[in-house]
């Protein structure tokens, strides 16, 4: 124990003087990567805030849809007059399907088969401010929380049963992305053009605000890291282990050109 407390005593104030003089490039990179990091989490916080506001722009959305009057000479959808004797194959079960009510049909096949596999974690969800993203539902036989979508869930959430006077109330568009301020007034039971729109728009901005809680949490990490390396850099252990030599006294500064 004595000899090695000479060695720190002998080598550590040289380790140090040396350290101070010269610039450390990794330092510098360390400086750089922070600086990345730090803008890159400034965009994801304005990327969220713009998710959370279409949350809430597609909830008012949503309420005012429901607020609209079924139209029945409206009852009749573009898709009616086509041929009935054309069929699509189902994507989940392969199944030929009338494509009137092929949506209908692809929706419950999938739930049917997505019940059938759980994704869960031993821990619940807690993100400050954030509302409705995991079903967090507990399973008891398992001891883990569902981490699926809460709008998407088959297996603990299902679709309310659809009163008779209830509306579609979805967006209608032109030239695909512009909305008309309009909004299809067909019966919701029998619209099979935009069958459970609200369940897959609010799945759309939801998916999006996890993808940002996600990136924001890997920015976090890689904040840590960086710090942490920086912190070990200049540390008692790494100063005795190792050293840079300087071969020339008259050069102080041993960064290659590209590097100053």
């Amino acid at each position: 124990m004595k000899l090695a407390a000479n060695r720190i005593y002998e080598i550590l104030p040289q380790r140090i003087q040396q350290w101070q003089q010269s610039p450390c490039i990794a330092e510098e990179h360390g400086k750089k990567q922070l600086e990345r990091i730090r803008k890159e989490q400034q965009n994801a916080r304005l990327r969220l805030t713009e998710m959370e506001r279409r949350f809430h722009e597609l909830e008012g959305i949503i309420a005012k849809a429901k607020q609209q009057a079924v139209q029945q000479d409206e009852e009749v959808n573009e898709g009616d007059s086509e041929d009935t004797d054309l069929q699509i194959f189902c994507v989940s079960c392969s199944h030929p399907v009338n494509p009137k009510v092929a949506l209908r049909h692809m929706e419950r096949c999938y739930a049917k088969y997505e019940s059938q596999t759980s994704f869960g974690s031993m821990y619940p969800t807690r993100i400050e401010g954030a509302t409705r993203l995991f079903c967090d539902v507990y399973n008891p036989q398992s001891k883990t929380y569902c981490k699926r979508l809460q709008v998407l869930c088959p297996e603990h959430s299902r679709d309310p049963k659809v009163p008779v006077d209830e509306v579609c109330g979805c967006p209608l568009v032109k030239n695909v992305f512009e909305l008309t301020g309009e909004y299809c007034k067909v019966s919701k039971r029998k619209c099979n053009k935009h069958y459970n729109w609200e369940k897959l728009r609010r799945a759309e901005v939801d998916l999006e605000r996890v993808r940002v809680w996600y990136k924001l949490d890997e920015l976090f990490e890689q904040e840590r890291n960086v710090r942490t390396a920086m912190t070990n850099r200049a540390g008692l252990l790494a100063l005795m282990l190792h050293q840079t030599i300087q071969h020339d006294p008259l050069t102080t500064d041993l960064r290659s050109n590209k590097d100053r």
